[in-house]
C-alpha cells in the first residue's frame, strides 16, 4: 500500500485512455486530463540526470504533449536540485502542488455523513460536463484547458463508460447543484483517490468529506477496503481529520516544453 500510496501512476490499474511509457532513466504516465503529465524517474544516477531529463521531454513531445512534471520521492531527494539547475521549477501547476503527501487509510472515515450533501457517480455526458465544470473553476484552470475538455468529452466519456475501466468519477451536490468532483482509481491495494475539487462557495459545508466516504465505499464494494491518495495543503488537514495517515511527501518539478 505504500508503493500504491507514493507511486500511484505506476502502481495503479491504468484508465481506459491511459498509458505508460518506460523509458531507460524514466517512467511517463500518459492522462486524459489537460495538465502537465507525470515523470518518474527509475533509474537515474547523478552521472545520468541529463539524459534522464532529455529522455524525459523526448517521450512527452512524441506523444503531442508540452508541459510535464517530475514526480520525485523521497528516495530521489538529492535529484530536485538537480532538476532546478537545469531549469526545471520546483512550483505549484494545475491539478498538482509543489508538495504532494501521500496517505492512507484502512479503516472507515471517521465523522458523520454531512447534512445536504448528496454524492452519485457520474452516469452520463451531462454528469461529466458539470464534474468538467467545477474542475475548471476549483482548480483555476485557464481557458486552453476548458477548450480542450470541451472538444474531448465525448471521447473521455466514450472511455470512462468502457468496460472494465478502472477510473470512477464521482460528483457531489448541494441544494440540487453540482458543487464538488473527485475521481477514483482502482488498484491492487485499494482505491487511489485523485482531483476532488469543490467550487468555492460551497467549502466548509462537508462536500469534500462526503467525496471521501463514497469512495471508501467503493473500495468496500470492490473487496479492497483501504484508500490511498496524495494529498495537497489543503487537502492534508481533512484528509487526516478523517483517520488518513501520512505516509511520505513527494516534491515536484514543472517544465513547460512549449
Amino acid at each position: 500500500m505504500r508503493w500504491q500510496a507514493l507511486h500511484p501512476f505506476q502502481a495503479l490499474l491504468l484508465p481506459v485512455g491511459w498509458k505508460r511509457v518506460e523509458g531507460e532513466h524514466v517512467s511517463v504516465c500518459f492522462h486524459t486530463y489537460p495538465i502537465a503529465q507525470v515523470v518518474e524517474p527509475t533509474h537515474v544516477v547523478p552521472a545520468d540526470v541529463d539524459k534522464a531529463v532529455a529522455e524525459a521531454r523526448e517521450l512527452v513531445r512524441a506523444e503531442g504533449k508540452n508541459l510535464l512534471v517530475w514526480w520525485v520521492e523521497p528516495a530521489y531527494e538529492w535529484l530536485g536540485p538537480e532538476l532546478e539547475q537545469r531549469g526545471l521549477r520546483h512550483e505549484e501547476t494545475p491539478g498538482f502542488e509543489k508538495v504532494e503527501n501521500a496517505m492512507a487509510l484502512v479503516d472507515p472515515p471517521s465523522g458523520n455523513m454531512p447534512e445536504g450533501v448528496t454524492t452519485g457517480m457520474v452516469e452520463t455526458i451531462d454528469d461529466l460536463a458539470d464534474s468538467d465544470r467545477v474542475t475548471l473553476e476549483a482548480f483555476s484552470m485557464g481557458p486552453e484547458a476548458r477548450a480542450e475538455m470541451d472538444r474531448d468529452r465525448v471521447k473521455r466519456y466514450v472511455e470512462y463508460k468502457t468496460a472494465g475501466n478502472s477510473s470512477r468519477q464521482f460528483i457531489a451536490s448541494l441544494d440540487a447543484e453540482v458543487v464538488g468532483t473527485a475521481a477514483a482509481v482502482l488498484g491492487k491495494y485499494g482505491v487511489n483517490l485523485f482531483a476532488a475539487g469543490v467550487l468555492p462557495h460551497a467549502r466548509g459545508r462537508g462536500v469534500y468529506r462526503a467525496m471521501i466516504r463514497a469512495r471508501w465505499d467503493l473500495a468496500v464494494e470492490q473487496r479492497t477496503p483501504a484508500l490511498t491518495v496524495q494529498a495537497g495543503q489543503m487537502s492534508r488537514p481533512v484528509l487526516e481529520s478523517a483517520g488518513f495517515s501520512f505516509i511520505a511527501a513527494a516534491r515536484l518539478y514543472v517544465s513547460d516544453l512549449a
